[in-house]
């Protein structure tokens, strides 16, 4: 027996390297599997779309008339009518956006337009992507209300309800509960009046013109959470963003909402828009408000008075019939009149520098700028300008920095500094107020002497009219005031205005069914591929040709191409004809003929470390190979246990080998059909797991197997599944090992070989399922006389004769 080394041999390097070729082999082995896994994300994606509530998106534009930048600010203070943090002057756009979407203006806009609370006639499936398609033909009209149409306002009680019509536009509420369980009435009420009952409150109503009450219909009612739900929209569904760009952004804000129902997202955006210009003149306009009702509480005391100055006037000239008095006496008390008058006017001031006194110590420095004009002190409106300045200045720095900067720091040390600044302005004012107030109280107090020497008639004529002027005067002066903040509150309603109301969209923005589908599909490529790459790199698998090559250092017999799978009587022979596939196994006897000595049979055992390996394939195409060569050969199924043979042939029945070890007659031997090759099958039963093969008549077989016969083919039970293979390999002259690319591991081929080399005996391995492409597998034209073409070579062109 010859021990030469076969032509196919390889010695490799003893380590793997990454080939993208290998890679991209892998995936098309596992093309099958990454289909199905691409078919089945496509299909959940298909389904996820299509069984999904179709999204509208609805748009809207503000001009935020009142937002400002700090230039902007800065411009506006110059006016004299500004005060430390107010709304209307210090905003940008930044903060008027956030407070757009303010969790209590969110909160009202969903009250108001009942988009917590989803009524539908009872009953009623939810509308998903397929049945809008199918039954609406796609068209957003068809959410306009109809004439059974409801909807629920300023519903803040979450639950499930149901809700009957009755009589003359009535209703009553229920609570809904299990399926074996009745409803729970809680409330009557009347559709289009606030109903409440039972902690439950809300305003049911026609959501359209045209609607029809019909007694007794039933409707489903289910509300949500309004906090909740606001805090939903602000997450995502909700978005409010500035025209322009980051760094200069324009007064412009863009508004998009999305919603199940493009109806209802239309009242809602528009609902916010609306809530938030009223909220924002209602912040504006309370400081015009709180001046104008100080004015007009003075304005209504003088009033009083001046009617009450004019009434003691006319009734004591009745009475004493003195309607005027000497030149000299009236000179005197009109001089008196105009320190009294100076005396209001400055009385006014002081009252003024006392109230923004006392603001500044209650509210931490915030100043009314009508008082400030009323103080006629340039000083004190330049330095409320400057500080509004800089607390708009130390806004901007703590957006950006935290209170640990130095600029913010400074800009807080500023601000500080301002407001110590404006404090003592005002006290030191009032202080020269009072003192002033006193010297007119003095030079008043001389003139009163002199009046005390006039006749007393005289003196009450000329205090009554004296009197009835002052009031006069101060009265028409309070109404200049009174108008003039009525025209300050005025002029805060025309700045923010809706641009671009919210319109009803024509289209979903989703699902996009094209797009989801794709993006199912790709994540199943994406997941097949990775759990492919994923098996490839830690199965403990042999996932390429080269991988066997470097790990083992025993002779390599062959390759054999893979086929593709299919029926077993079909494919275990491979295509008719000349093929990779039988091209493997000529090469593969060519390489037996090297091993073994002429002139003498010879058992060759076919093993692998693992089932699946092709081990049988190898074997029946060897035999037929082995025949076709012109050699006597029988082909022996050594799986006595499970037997593959068993059930591709029938033979079932027929003694075989496990007959001829219990009896030790030697059983018929079978003609494979179709071919010049002898088999010997397993036998009519099967071993039971306990028993072994007996040695002694195994000698004995395969002597008078090879008697009769050239080469003696045995295909084997796998090792170390089981452990057969050691005793019909001790009867071998030459072992083969199939090791197939993605499926033997690399453990049992170790432990494999450490059993098969106990046996001193010739080993081989046969690479099985290698990628056809490197045998030849694109080649047909060669394997094909119809295909083949002249060839050039270099300049010549051969032509046949």
């Amino acid at each position: 027996m010859s021990n030469n080394v076969p032509a196919t041999c390889s010695s490799a390097a003893a380590h793997d390297s990454i080939d993208l070729g290998q890679l991209v082999q892998s995936l098309r082995r596992r093309a099958g599997l990454i289909a199905a896994i691409m078919m089945t994300t496509t299909v959940i994606a298909l389904l996820h779309a299509v069984l999904a509530e179709p999204q509208f998106t609805v748009k809207g534009a503000l001009y935020l008339g009142d937002a400002q930048g700090p230039a902007a600010a800065a411009e506006n203070n110059g006016h004299g009518l500004n005060f430390l943090g107010d709304y209307s002057n210090g905003s940008d756009v930044e903060t008027q956006i956030e407070l757009i979407t303010a969790g209590a203006l969110v909160k009202n806009a969903v009250l108001e337009t009942g988009l917590n609370a989803q009524i539908s006639p009872a009953g009623t499936p939810r509308l998903t992507y397929w049945r809008w398609r199918l039954f609406n033909h796609g068209d957003t009209s068809s959410f306009t209300p109809g004439p059974d149409t409801l909807e629920a306002l300023y519903a803040t009680t979450p639950g499930r309800y149901k809700l009957v019509i009755g009589q003359n536009d009535t209703y009553k509420l229920y609570v809904r509960r299990g399926l074996f369980e009745h409803d729970r009435f809680i409330l009557d009420g009347r559709l289009g009046q606030p109903a409440a009952g039972n902690g439950v409150q809300l305003v049911v109503k026609p959501a359209g013109e045209a609607f029809q009450a019909v007694p007794e219909k039933e409707y489903d009612l289910n509300i949500s959470s309004p906090d909740v739900l606001a805090s939903a929209l602000q997450s995502g569904a909700l978005t409010v963003s500035a025209g322009g760009s980051a760094q200069q952004p324009t007064q412009i804000a863009f508004l998009q909402f999305g919603w199940a129902n493009p109806y209802q997202a239309q009242r809602f955006l528009n609902q916010v828009m609306q809530d938030y210009i009223a909220t924002q003149l209602s912040w504006k306009t309370q400081s015009a408000s709180t001046t104008e009702d100080f004015v007009s509480n003075q304005l209504k005391n003088i009033s009083t008075e001046l009617a009450q100055a004019d009434q003691n006037l006319a009734s004591y000239q009745s009475q004493t019939g003195i309607l005027d008095v000497p030149q000299n006496e009236q000179t005197i008390i009109n001089q008196l009149a105009q320190y009294q008058t100076q005396r209001t006017t400055l009385q006014l001031q002081r009252d003024a520098l006392g109230q923004l006194a006392g603001e500044l110590k209650n509210s931490g420095g915030q100043l009314n700028p009508y008082l400030v004009s009323q103080t006629n002190d340039t000083v004190l409106s330049a330095l409320t300008t400057n500080l509004s300045n800089e607390e708009l200045k130390l806004s901007n720095l703590q957006a950006q920095f935290t209170g640990a900067s130095q600029n913010v720091q400074i800009e807080e040390a500023q601000v500080t500094e301002l407001e110590e600044a404006i404090r003592d302005t005002v006290n030191n004012d009032l202080a020269a107020a009072n003192k002033n107030l006193a010297n007119l109280d003095q030079i008043i107090g001389n003139f009163q002497s002199q009046k005390k020497q006039m006749p007393a008639e005289s003196l009450k004529v000329i205090a009554l009219q004296r009197s009835t002027d002052v009031l006069g005067q101060l009265y028409v002066l309070l109404m200049e005031k009174q108008e003039e903040a009525q025209v300050s509150k005025a002029a805060t309603i025309i700045n923010t205005r809706i641009v671009t109301p919210a319109d009803m969209p024509l289209k979903p923005t989703s699902p996009k069914v094209i797009v989801t589908v794709l993006f199912g599909a790709l994540v199943g490529l994406v997941i097949g591929v990775g759990l492919t790459l994923g098996r490839r790199a830690f199965s403990g698998c042999f996932e390429s040709e080269e991988q066997i090559r470097s790990a083992i250092s025993r002779p390599i017999y062959a390759a054999i191409p893979r086929q593709l799978k299919g029926n077993i009587t079909a494919s275990i022979f491979g295509a008719t004809g000349r093929t990779p596939f039988s091209e493997a196994f000529r090469i593969l006897c060519r390489s037996i003929y090297l091993t073994g000595t002429p002139d003498e049979p010879m058992v060759i055992l076919i093993i692998s470390p693992s089932k699946e390996d092709g081990k049988t394939t190898v074997a029946v195409n060897l035999a037929k190979t082995l025949s076709a060569n012109g050699k006597r050969v029988v082909l022996v199924d050594g799986d006595v246990h499970l037997s593959r043979l068993r059930s591709l042939l029938r033979f079932g029945n027929d003694h075989g080998l496990v007959d001829w070890l219990a009896s030790g007659i030697r059983p018929e031997l079978h003609n494979w059909p179709h071919q010049n090759f002898k088999f010997l099958p397993a036998g009519a039963k099967s071993l039971l797991g306990h028993e072994l093969l007996n040695e002694e008549r195994l000698h004995t077989i395969f002597w008078s197997l090879r008697a009769d016969f050239d080469y003696v083919i045995i295909d084997s039970p796998p090792l170390p599944t089981v452990s057969d293979g050691l005793i019909l390999g001790s009867f071998a002259d030459l072992i083969l090992s199939v090791v197939s690319v993605s499926h033997t591991s690399r453990r049992a081929l170790n432990v494999h070989n450490e059993l098969i080399d106990t046996l001193k005996r010739p080993h081989g391995i046969i690479i099985n399922e290698v990628e056809p492409e490197i045998y030849g597998g694109n080649d047909t034209s060669f394997f094909s006389e119809t295909m083949r073409r002249e060839k050039c070579a270099g300049w010549f062109t051969f032509e046949q004769s």
